[in-house]
């Protein structure tokens, strides 16, 4: 019951919003949006990595991260441009409270990559209430909240999802391809 109310709240929201959807290439993007599952720390690590790389070329990048336990790690406190929250944080349907994440959740990237190797309720809400232009992530069933979805292998880590993603964010919509049409 509290994820069909869960899932109601996203289809409200998405009902008032007007998003100007549109494919961004990674060289013409000026804002990216991260979402990940930070419970492990080794995935949080390849997401620093990531946004490392991402920071050199791209004027905003911001880092959500939900850490599936009562508790935000201290170990992961205090980075820079990375919002970090847990189960704490949430109401109890799975609708994140805190106003950092809302903010998050409002803000109009030019990209939303949603790098979740699991289902989660609340990466759908922030990807389904998101006025990202272009939103991105893993295939899955329902329900679909991204543009373009990647269809990955059971077995396929975090390392090997963000490479993909990078190739297609930098092959598609290149800008130097559609000058000379």
């Amino acid at each position: 019951m509290k994820r069909k109310i869960g899932y109601y709240h996203i289809w409200k929201n998405q009902r008032h919003q007007r998003r100007k959807k549109q494919v961004i290439n990674l060289k013409t993007a000026k804002s990216i949006g991260i979402m990940f599952d930070a419970t492990k720390p080794e995935d949080f690590d390849l997401v620093r990595e990531f946004y490392n790389d991402l920071k050199k070329t791209v004027h905003v990048v911001s880092v959500l991260g939900f850490v599936n336990a009562k508790e935000v790690p201290s170990h992961y406190l205090f980075k820079k441009d990375f919002i970090l929250f847990s189960k704490k944080m949430l109401n109890w349907f799975g609708k994140p409270v805190t106003q950092e994440v809302i903010n998050f959740s409002k803000y109009p990237f030019d990209i939303l990559i949603n790098l979740t190797m699991v289902d989660h309720f609340v990466f759908d809400y922030i990807s389904g209430s998101s006025p990202a232009r272009f939103k991105v992530g893993r295939y899955k069933q329902k329900p679909v909240y991204e543009d373009m979805m990647i269809h990955l292998e059971d077995s396929v880590s975090l390392e090997y999802f963000i490479e993909l993603v990078t190739n297609y964010l930098e092959t598609i919509n290149r800008p130097e391809l559609s000058s000379n049409l």
